[in-house]
């Protein structure tokens, strides 16, 4: 299960107990740029930096690293609490997937605002019978890990492919979950990278925007992107119907 899999990577993350407090001129200065970029207060600064230090203390990222992460969050837009209450969230995710925590940071937030999940905001999730609201970021590295633990991609190969594809599917209401899969059977398939990211943007934009001929296979094959009432459909609908 996919809370499975950040949970063991929230588990080996907090076991480097012991590592140090990586504090510095490089931190200082990766601060100094949180704050240029996000405009933060004295205090709200503090307690971004206080947070880096913590992770430093109990994760295998130093505080310096997690500086970094907050950069890429500040470039996005976030504010201080956002922050707060996603660095550990995607932290989890960068340990299980292998990559550095500045460029998931970057992924998360990148592909967050094209499908426009507001990094303030929080998504239901059901487990064992029970809802639960999580922040959307940590929902989101939930959905990327579990895609690429069950595909043949990676999460550096996914950010790559989202880059393409999530301002187009994003625009057309097009779940995370959704794409999350149908980049993976691409992935499995051998279609991975940017590669799967243009050629799924192309596919979501002629469907959109059909030409003549498109339109004519559209509707030979009774394929429409909306419901009878005139609703958009998933894209896992879509993908039923193709298929």
């Amino acid at each position: 299960a996919t809370t499975t899999i950040l949970a063991g990577a929230a588990t080996a993350v907090a076991g480097i107990g012991t590592a140090a407090i990586k504090v510095g001129s490089d931190f200082e200065a990766g601060m100094s740029k949180v704050q240029s970029i996000s405009g933060a207060s004295a205090t709200e600064i503090q307690q971004l930096a206080d947070k880096a230090k913590e992770m430093g203390a109990k994760t295998k990222f130093s505080a310096t690293e997690s500086a970094e992460a907050f950069q890429y969050m500040a470039m996005a837009g976030w504010k201080t609490g956002d922050m707060l209450n996603s660095i550990e969230g995607i932290m989890n995710l960068a340990a299980a997937s292998g990559e550095d925590l500045a460029s998931t940071s970057d992924i998360v937030t990148d592909a967050m605002t094209a499908f426009g999940l507001a990094a303030d905001g929080t998504t239901t999730i059901i487990k064992n019978g029970y809802s639960k609201e999580v922040s959307n970021a940590t929902h989101f590295a939930d959905v990327l890990a579990k895609a690429a633990s069950n595909s043949n991609t990676n999460v550096g190969m996914m950010g790559e492919t989202f880059k393409y594809v999530a301002p187009v599917a994003g625009a057309l209401g097009f779940s995370v979950e959704d794409c999350a899969t149908a980049i993976g059977l691409m992935a499995n398939s051998g279609i991975k990278a940017s590669q799967a990211g243009t050629s799924l943007r192309s596919i979501f934009t002629r469907m959109a925007k059909p030409t003549k001929e498109v339109q004519a296979a559209m509707d030979q094959l009774r394929i429409s992107l909306t419901n009878s009432d005139g609703s958009m459909k998933s894209l896992k609908e879509i993908m039923n119907d193709l298929r």
